[in-house]
């Protein structure tokens, strides 16, 4: 049971930093769709960012499930 939870553990820091990556690159958009394209890629920007926090977050929290 212990290996399954080490497995689990791997697979939610590489979701924290797939999350992260995630909210990097929306901000990115937003700021891109706000200074040259317009409000549609500021707003898909925004979703992924918001999706990526998420899973950064939710991540962060089964990896520090002990504390």
């Amino acid at each position: 049971m212990k290996r399954i939870s080490q497995s689990l553990d791997k697979v939610a820091l590489n979701c924290l930093l797939g999350g992260l990556v995630a909210l990097l690159v929306g901000l990115v958009a937003i700021g891109g769709g706000i200074w040259v394209s317009g409000a549609y890629y500021a707003t898909l920007g925004m979703a992924l960012a918001a999706g990526g926090l998420l899973t950064a977050f939710l991540s962060a929290c089964w990896v520090h499930r002990d504390f």
